[in-house]
């Protein structure tokens, strides 16, 4: 695997032009599209004078073989130096000099009558567009094999995103229901102090739904932590057989995150001073508790 970003290389000769060369200028046809590669020797420094590069193709991944990435690299390396050589042609047949320092600029060269900048115009501006085609068609082979592998990518990554959506949608959907069985749910509870236990029946008279059961046995005035809690068979089996799971992921999903194994009564965690936001449910007056994703 290789990364890779495509680059366009457009020439902007800016202010260096007089208002009769502007017309005879197209940026729109004066570009070339070069793939970026990594290289061993890390980042690619070139002084442009008037070539600007912007990035149109994000990073992705692409299947590559370490003699194809190695190819790529040269076919980037023989178009940036060709186009290099365009510029430095082209600035010379518009009369212009390059100016070096912390920043390079082009300047109108001496000694160029109006009329001699004016011919020389057409014909430069003409014989740069034929150069970047030149090199836009050598370096098209290596172009299309790696476009080829970018929609490749791109479908794999579509495809894997579509995937991840669903899965998103079918546990959204999943905990929707486990919330809602846990809301109808009725529970009555009795604690045996000689081995510290909490027996949980289901009872359908019962006030307590799963929320208030939960929020019950973790009253401070309890004194419950670290209670082993009983579940009767019958309850979890109700459960699994409504939910289509076992019973510790449906719990996991819509108990508190501080309580994530239901035969156990954790600590209750401290108050928190702003109420919070994200995953929780308050029902009726009882203080509200989070439902978190389980995974299968």
């Amino acid at each position: 695997m290789v990364s890779v970003m495509l680059d366009r290389f457009s020439f902007d000769f800016r202010y260096a032009l007089n208002d009769r060369q502007k017309t005879m200028f197209d940026p729109s046809r004066t570009f070339v599209e070069i793939y970026s590669v990594p290289t061993p020797a890390g980042r690619e420094e070139r002084g442009w004078t008037c070539l600007e590069s912007r990035r149109i193709k994000r990073s992705i991944e692409i299947d590559a073989t370490a003699e194809e990435s190695a190819a790529w690299i040269r076919a980037r390396t023989v178009a940036l130096d060709a186009l290099s050589t365009a510029e430095q042609q082209v600035v010379h047949d518009l009369g212009l000099r390059i100016e070096r320092g912390f920043y390079p600029g082009l300047r109108r060269a001496h000694g160029w009558s109006a009329s001699r900048r004016r011919a020389a115009s057409r014909q430069a501006f003409d014989e740069l567009e034929a150069r970047l085609h030149d090199i836009t068609e050598h370096y098209r082979p290596v172009r299309e094999q790696i476009d080829t592998r970018v929609h490749e990518a791109e479908a794999r990554a579509q495809e894997l995103q579509a995937i991840r959506w669903r899965i998103q949608r079918e546990r959204e959907q999943r905990d929707a229901h486990f919330t809602d069985l846990a809301a109808r749910t009725r529970w009555s509870y009795h604690v045996t102090e000689s081995d510290r236990t909490v027996h949980v029946s289901r009872t359908d008279d019962s006030p307590l739904t799963t929320p208030d059961l939960i929020h019950d046995l973790q009253r401070p005035t309890h004194h419950l932590t670290g209670y082993t809690v009983h579940w009767a068979p019958s309850a979890r089996t109700e459960i699994e057989h409504a939910t289509g799971t076992d019973f510790t992921t449906w719990w996991t999903v819509i108990a508190p995150r501080h309580w994530p194994d239901p035969r156990k009564v954790p600590p209750r965690p401290p108050t928190r001073p702003t109420p919070s936001i994200g995953g929780h449910s308050s029902y009726g007056g009882h203080d509200s508790f989070s439902s978190c994703g389980g995974g299968f």
